[in-house]
């Protein structure tokens, strides 16, 4: 076994996670294993948010036959993800869903059988239009769906409020604005999300098909995550949700069965971990990431391989 660096992102092959205690809010894990195979090693009811980006079905290369699915075979194995990870979730536990619009209305049914639904968000992708079909519009957003446990959900607006513009701070002279939290912190972000896509100069960029924008990810992971809380990404790519948990504070626990995005997401993580060292000089090293299983049920096994 490696030792890994500080705040580093600890890689599992097959196996339980360690069973030697209480993590702390620095630990992050990713099993480079298929989500179905690790997944019930996590225990029920342990996990705060679930950031799903799963295949859209569109033929993209996942390095899996996932995303070769089309039609009512795609939907199958959607309830079975589903199926699979929404009993982990927290009685105030929620759960995020990436999804395209030819997809989205089922999708969301099948969570709707499951789960509280509490928004439809549009992200749009903030793709110009170049020309291309001249048989319908050109489709420049995606779908995610915003799904909770229960009524009771875990939700802060306060880290993820929109600074108002110059004009509108002008309005708390006025006596009757005077004193209003609103003014001061902001208002809250809309069901339309207008953040560009990662595009190929773009300094974000990773090595992966459909990276989702730190962003965004960062606005789920403040505002439905609670400080030290645990985080699930089922299909976890180029490791965007594993930066925001490190950048933030979140424990991360997530499965890739592609061994190339394993190691993007791990130099990701690792350069994320370097720019808060500089930036944070002061900072006392975190202790060496890892998921615990947390119920007396799971034996524990060998500790899974850890890659630095």
């Amino acid at each position: 076994m490696r030792a890994l660096p500080p705040t580093g992102l600890a890689v599992g092959g097959a196996g339980a996670p360690d069973a030697s205690g209480a993590p702390d809010s620095a630990q992050l894990r990713l099993f480079q294993e298929d989500m179905f195979e690790g997944i019930a090693r996590l225990p029920d009811g342990s996990v705060d948010l679930i950031v799903a980006d799963p295949p859209y079905g569109l033929g993209k290369d996942y390095g899996n036959d996932s995303d070769l699915l089309s039609g009512q075979e795609y939907l199958d194995w959607s309830e079975r993800w589903m199926n699979a990870v929404v009993p982990k979730l927290a009685p105030r536990g929620t759960l995020y869903l990436f999804c395209t619009w030819q997809y989205s209305p089922e999708l969301f049914v099948m969570l709707k059988r499951r789960l509280t639904m509490i928004n439809e968000i549009i992200w749009d992708r903030r793709v110009p239009s170049m020309g291309g079909t001249t048989r319908k519009f050109s489709s420049v957003h995606d779908n995610i769906g915003f799904f909770a446990r229960a009524r009771d959900y875990y939700f802060d607006l306060d880290p993820v409020r929109i600074p108002y513009d110059p004009e509108t701070k002008k309005a708390r002279s006025r006596p009757r604005f005077e004193g209003k939290k609103w003014l001061e912190v902001g208002y809250n972000p809309k069901d339309l999300w207008s953040v560009s896509r990662i595009h190929r100069q773009d300094p974000e960029r990773a090595n992966h098909p459909t990276q989702k924008p730190l962003e965004i990810v960062e606005r789920m992971v403040l505002s439905s995550c609670p400080p030290g809380g645990l985080v699930l990404d089922p299909f976890a790519g180029s490791g965007t949700t594993a930066v925001a948990c490190l950048r933030h504070g979140r424990r991360f626990a997530g499965f890739e069965i592609n061994p190339e995005y394993v190691q993007v997401a791990c130099d990701r993580v690792s350069a994320a971990a370097a720019a808060l060292a500089v930036t944070n000089a002061a900072a006392e090293p975190a202790a060496t990431p890892t998921l615990a299983a947390a119920n007396d049920d799971v034996s524990p096994a060998p500790r899974p391989h850890l890659i630095p």
